[in-house]
């Protein structure tokens, strides 16, 4: 089973949640509403806040309808209030609004370990900058993102939007935004419950043209005095009046007010169905969005694809998401509604439901469906079993933090019977840099495997543990400790286990920064002899990785750049290029750059390595990137340069003595005293950036090389590096990717 992906997005994305919702017929005569928003889309925010049934979503559908805009659309759920899920959403988004939108903030979401604020949102504000053609963005029920740092990121957005990009938040409620600033600008467009509530000319167009009704106009008085305007209490009572035979005295005994009147109106209208398709829209209120098959599954149906066009055609609040009527989903009132009702009339049925909904996302290979809803269920087991299963595919295709939030959400009496499934949140943790995670879960599997009573199934996890700990020792640059515990775990696994193969790869990367490296290259090279391509691809790609880095050590360029290649063409097809290993990929490269004296292009590698690396937080990576960064500065004449990126390197070693790395440090020693001297006019205390370098920064966070820039600036590309020199050490760092970080923390980008 693998995690979904749509052909042209690298993000799992659930489709219908990036529609522009089909336009709904209560929204026709709403042209007063819809040429409000198109004005307000020369300033910055349009926040539309009113309670639920007051048609928000359908108004935003009508005004995309007939804007000259481009209209970028996420309908969220409360699944989203994660910030790589959340922002992945939105960059998807925008992508299949603006073809030529850049890619770079979505291959970045989708790496473990990945800072949204640093190295995303500049990225983003960057590529959005020069949109010509106008650009709406609409982050429908923004009320249900409660997360902090969501918010912040969004207001970061805000602050820094080009004039051709306008955004919209549709919800509930006030978002926690800095709204009374962007209001004294001028830059806040509003709509509230006052301008949502319909007319008594909009009420007669609804209630008479498009239900039919031939209400009297003290009918309709009446009908507004209880619904206030309210549209979905207007479509309730149009639902509930159609087939009344006591149209005066139904109305006579409706309630003023929306909660009273939607239970009141909810009994009206479920009188007039059938017992089974009451039954049909109780059960399917469990799914956030409906298709015929899926409907079947989980109603026990045959014909829910003409049940739910039937129920559209009725206007019985169920909305289409595609122009094919493919899927739908219900108002959001009326779903709520449906499933107080399921939870009073089959409260032991919720669970089966939701079983039945994972048995559908599993035979269509959706992985996230089948977790989603297994842990509705009840089925920690079903979950667990899956997670445990497929927890490096998830991690691989750009899930590591949804598969860190599942395992978190299963119950400790689960966990205890799948240890390891432990060992995998271990192991996310500690490729994702959050180390201090790491023990606590190895800790668990430490007491499960003094309570296995199986010798071989105790072993196993032991040999677990052992690598786990090996790989954490490693990260932070112990390896003697490393090379222990990996061979302890080869001799506790069961020789013929599966994951033995892994236990010596893993092993010979610890013996690779121990200057073993005919060892290393042994196992490395005998992993991929049994590893066939597919769910370990970003261990194949490292180890391709690390071949490539001891032939290009050795001037063997033409076999490095070999592994090199074959290392990208995996990367590429299987979406790594921003997961951390791949910075290993990226140092080969810059060596067998390097060795052919192609210093540009080398630097540009290892700039990227050092990047990567830092997500994974491997002390050895990070400073192995930055030694050969510096020599490159070094050869390309940057002695300062090459100064601070020995300096950072040794911050990450912190006195650890690394047999792999002494000599390179010695090297890049002796070439940084070789360097050309930094000239005396250049000024590196200024508290803020020169306006040439200000422009030069607003490219940084791009995929662009300084070459490119240059040309994008029409400058010289000796004038973009020295602008560059200069920013990073204005702002104090030794990198590209941490001068962006400064930038954005001093409010520079």
């Amino acid at each position: 089973m693998k995690t979904k992906r749509t052909s042209d997005e690298d993000f799992v994305a659930i489709r219908t949640k990036l529609l522009v919702p089909e336009l709904r017929g209560e929204q026709a005569g709403r042209l007063g509403l819809v040429r409000v928003l198109e004005a307000g889309r020369a300033r910055r925010l349009t926040l539309v806040a009113a309670p639920t049934g007051f048609g928000k979503t359908t108004m935003l559908a009508a005004w995309a309808a007939v804007s000259p805009a481009r209209f970028a659309w996420v309908s969220l759920d409360e699944a989203d209030d994660e910030p790589t899920r959340f922002w992945s959403y939105v960059v998807a988004a925008l992508e299949g609004a603006a073809p030529e939108f850049s890619g770079t903030p979505a291959r970045r979401l989708r790496a473990p370990g990945v800072q949204v604020a640093d190295e995303v949102l500049p990225a983003l504000v960057n590529a959005l900058g020069p949109a010509t053609t106008p650009l709406v963005l609409v982050l429908d029920d923004y009320h249900l993102i409660a997360d902090a740092t969501i918010h912040e990121d969004v207001g970061y957005l805000l602050e820094r939007l080009g004039p051709g990009v306008h955004v919209v938040l549709a919800g509930q409620a006030d978002p926690p935004l800095k709204l009374g600033r962007l209001r004294a600008r001028g830059e806040l467009n509003e709509l509230r419950v006052q301008q949502l509530r319909f007319s008594d000319e909009e009420a007669t167009a609804l209630l008479n043209g498009q239900h039919g009704l031939k209400l009297a106009p003290e009918q309709i008085a009446a009908v507004q005095h209880r619904t206030e305007g309210w549209v979905a209490g207007l479509n309730l009572v149009a639902l509930s009046l159609r087939d009344a035979a006591d149209r005066e005295g139904l109305m006579a005994r409706m309630p003023v007010g929306d909660r009273f009147l939607a239970d009141y109106l909810w009994e009206e209208v479920a009188a007039h169905q059938t017992p089974d398709t009451r039954a049909f829209l109780m059960r399917t209120s469990v799914l956030e969005r409906l298709s015929g098959p899926l409907c079947d599954a989980v109603a026990n149906g045959t014909d829910s694809a003409q049940r739910l066009l039937a129920l559209e055609r009725g206007n019985l609040f169920v909305v289409p998401l595609d122009a094919e009527r493919r899927w739908y989903r219900y108002h959001h009132m009326f779903r709520a509604m449906l499933r107080r009702q399921l939870e009073r009339q089959e409260p032991d049925a919720v669970a089966d439901l939701h079983r039945r909904a994972s048995a559908w996302f599993a035979d269509q290979g959706d992985l996230a469906g089948v977790i989603d809803h297994a842990l509705l269920a009840g089925d920690a087991h079903v979950a667990a079993d899956a997670l445990q299963r497929h927890w490096l595919d998830l991690y691989s295709d750009g899930w590591a933090n949804s598969a860190l939030g599942w395992i978190d959400r299963l119950p400790r009496t689960t966990l205890n019977e799948y240890p390891r499934l432990s060992l995998a949140r271990a192991g996310i943790a500690r490729a994702m840099g959050r180390l201090d995670e790491v023990e606590p879960w190895l800790t668990r599997v430490e007491h499960a495997a003094a309570e296995e009573g199986d010798e071989t199934a105790r072993r196993d996890l032991r040999a677990g543990l052992a690598r786990q700990r090996s790989m954490l020792a490693l990260v932070q640059a112990d390896v003697g400790g490393a090379v222990r515990l990996g061979r302890l775990a080869i001799a506790e696994r069961p020789p013929d286990s599966p994951e033995a193969p892994a236990d010596s790869y893993f092993l010979g990367i610890c013996l690779f920064w121990t200057g073993a490296t005919a060892e290393a290259e042994q196992r490395l090279r005998a992993y991929l002899d049994v590893t066939a391509p597919g769910e370990q691809d970003v261990r194949r790609v490292f180890a391709m990785a690390l071949l490539a880095t001891a032939h290009a050590r050795r001037g063997e360029l033409d076999a490095a750049q070999r592994l090199v290649e074959a290392s990208l063409a995996t990367t590429d097809r299987r979406g790594l290029g921003e997961h951390p290993p791949t910075e290993q990929t990226h140092v080969a490269a810059g060596i067998v750059a390097f060795q052919r004296d192609a210093y540009e292009r080398a630097e540009e590698h290892l700039e990227h390595a050092a990047t990567l690396a830092r997500r994974g937080g491997d002390r050895l990576e990070i400073a192995h990137a930055l030694l050969w960064l510096g020599r490159a500065r070094a050869r390309s004449g940057d002695g300062p340069g090459a100064g601070d990126a020995l300096t950072a390197a040794r911050i990450q070693l912190r006195g650890a003595r690394v047999p792999s790395l002494v000599e390179l440090e010695r090297v890049l020693e002796h070439e940084i005293r070789s360097a050309p001297a930094a000239p005396e006019s250049e000024a590196v205390d200024d508290e803020l950036l020169s306006a040439a370098e200000l422009r030069v920064l607003e490219l940084l966070p791009s995929d662009l090389t300084y070459r490119e820039i240059a040309d994008r600036l029409y400058l010289s590309l000796n004038t973009v590096r020295t602008h560059g020199q200069r920013i990073r050490r204005k702002l104090g760092t030794s990198t590209r990717d941490e001068a962006v970080s400064a930038a954005r923390r001093l409010g520079l980008l």
